[in-house]
């Protein structure tokens, strides 16, 4: 005889909840072998009695693990719906299946008979994008929300067949993970992908609103190393030591009172010291102000606005005696 079928919504799937369902989802089944009912939803509960084949009883609820709460005329307890099979009319249904189903309005326990219609599933509220391993919506599916998806799981990797797009929501496809590669960005549901992205995406991104561009990917005006003496000034456009267009002066008032003072209007950030790279010191807070060195200890990295406004950083390496060792990249507009 068929066992019941749990058919769980993806978003709860994953989780080991009881779902209750109310007296009115209350359904009839049997068991279709000796079936021993126990006192929680799991094998490591206690056995509290022991259905025979055939035995009638009433599905009061179901848990997503495809244990289910049942009612007799011995104790109640649960039962592995394996070893159930509904009841319809008096007796036994062959062709019949349980369908229990979470819906927005809550979850629904029902048998379902033959050639009866599947009722059609409720559209995803919201800015959602659904994704298929078949063409025309079919096969497996999971939906999802804005958010970028660098990777996608086995069942999904190189095998997304078709999207339908609900709400505002767009979906953008790439062949690569990190959403690189080849990708195609789409407005509208396809019920069909071309041939150039179908089966072969392996990130994909959901969003509303405009195609977000590609990140940008910095490109370095200058850099190397940078051995400055106290009192002498270096340029971070080009590396040079002195000179006009500096940006960096390393000031010395007394053998004690040293810092490192931005000049010709460039400016310093100083921040967490960590590494910030390109797009961590395009947002930086920037100062004008002059900065210890004994607030720098070795290994601290600090951005730099140029004096020709272009982005930077540099990395206090180390002293060769009064030389401060740096390393510095500078980036272009």
């Amino acid at each position: 005889m068929t066992p019941i079928k749990a058919i769980v919504s993806a978003a709860f799937a994953a989780t080991s909840i009881i779902i209750t369902t109310g007296a009115s989802f209350a359904t009839d089944a049997q068991a279709t072998t000796a079936l021993n009912v126990r006192s929680g939803p799991g094998t490591s509960y206690g056995v509290v009695d022991t259905l025979t084949p055939g035995e009638r009883v009433e599905v009061n609820e179901c848990a997503t693990n495809g244990w289910c709460y049942i009612e007799h005329t011995g104790p109640d307890g649960w039962v592995s719906s394996n070893y159930l099979s509904p009841v319809s009319g008096g007796s036994a249904e062959p062709d019949c299946g349980f369908s229990f189903t979470i819906t927005p309005s809550g979850p629904s326990l029902s048998i379902s008979c033959g050639d009866t219609p599947t009722p059609t599933p409720t559209p995803p509220a919201g800015n959602v994008a659904c994704f298929y391993t078949g063409t025309n919506y079919t096969g497996s599916e999971f939906c999802h929300g804005p958010a970028t998806l660098n990777t996608l799981d086995a069942t999904f990797n190189d095998n997304i067949a078709s999207v339908k797009l609900y709400g505002s929501a767009k979906a953008k496809l790439c062949r690569n993970a990190n959403l690189t590669g080849t990708c195609k960005t789409y407005t509208t549901s396809k019920s069909v992908l071309p041939i150039t992205i179908r089966n072969k995406a392996s990130s994909v991104r959901i969003f509303t609103g405009v195609i977000p561009l590609p990140p940008v990917t910095p490109v370095t005006h200058s850099t190397g190393p940078i051995n400055l003496q106290q009192t002498y000034t270096a340029n971070l456009d080009n590396g040079a030591i002195g000179g006009g267009g500096a940006d960096i002066w390393y000031r010395a008032v007394t053998a004690v009172q040293k810092y490192i003072k931005p000049i010709n209007g460039a400016k310093l950030a100083v921040g967490n010291k960590s590494n910030r790279g390109y797009s961590g010191c395009k947002v930086a807070s920037y100062s004008s102000a002059q900065v210890s060195i004994w607030t720098l200890p070795v290994g601290s990295y600090v951005c730099v606005k140029t004096s020709q406004g272009r982005i930077s950083q540099f990395r206090l390496n180390g002293y060769s005696g009064t030389t401060m060792k740096l390393g510095y990249t500078t980036w272009a507009n």
